[in-house]
């Protein structure tokens, strides 16, 4: 019995270890998430990678039917503060595209702020300016992983079969 014991507490600690990885965190972006709401039906769609160790970030942004041309992209923390992080490659001057992926180093205050949920993404346009608010924008939020309950699970289930298979055999 002290065996099977021994062996399930190693499974939990095998198990648990899988789940650290890197984090993705995503947003769709939208005129009605702008601070005033605007009435575009532009849309976007953001990712953010944060490394293992949590001390850089990956970003991908796109859009689609903008009402004028991009002036300018940027990761944003709580409502009135300018950008944290701009597209430094530069934004194309375009209703629709995309900017290169970037990487980005982050603070840990700046960490917190993003495990938090509150930073967001948003893209500027002459039509509407980031000082007004810019033209679409959306939360960033994590997108779940899987459990790692789950996966404790299974792995604690598979080594009671393997145990059962061989105290059958023993006997």
């Amino acid at each position: 019995m002290k065996k099977h014991i021994t062996a399930i507490i190693l499974a939990a600690a095998f198990s648990t270890g899988i789940a650290v990885a890197q984090s993705t965190y995503q947003a769709v972006l939208t005129g009605l998430q702008e601070s005033p709401p605007n009435a575009s039906t532009a849309t976007g769609f953001g990712t953010v990678l944060l490394s293992a160790d949590q001390t850089q970030i990956t970003v991908n942004e796109s859009w689609n039917g903008l009402s004028a041309p991009a002036t300018s992209s940027g990761i944003h923390g709580p409502l009135g503060t300018n950008a944290l992080f701009f597209s430094s490659s530069g934004v194309p001057a375009a209703t629709s595209g995309s900017i290169p992926e970037e990487t980005f180093a982050i603070s840990s205050a700046l960490l917190n702020e993003l495990q938090q949920g509150r930073l967001y993404m948003q893209i500027d346009d002459s039509a509407f300016p980031q000082f007004r608010g810019g033209e679409i924008r959306g939360q960033l939020t994590l997108v779940p992983e899987p459990s790692s309950l789950a996966l404790l699970a299974l792995s604690a289930g598979g080594l009671l079969v393997w145990m059962r298979r061989r105290a059958k055999q023993i006997k």
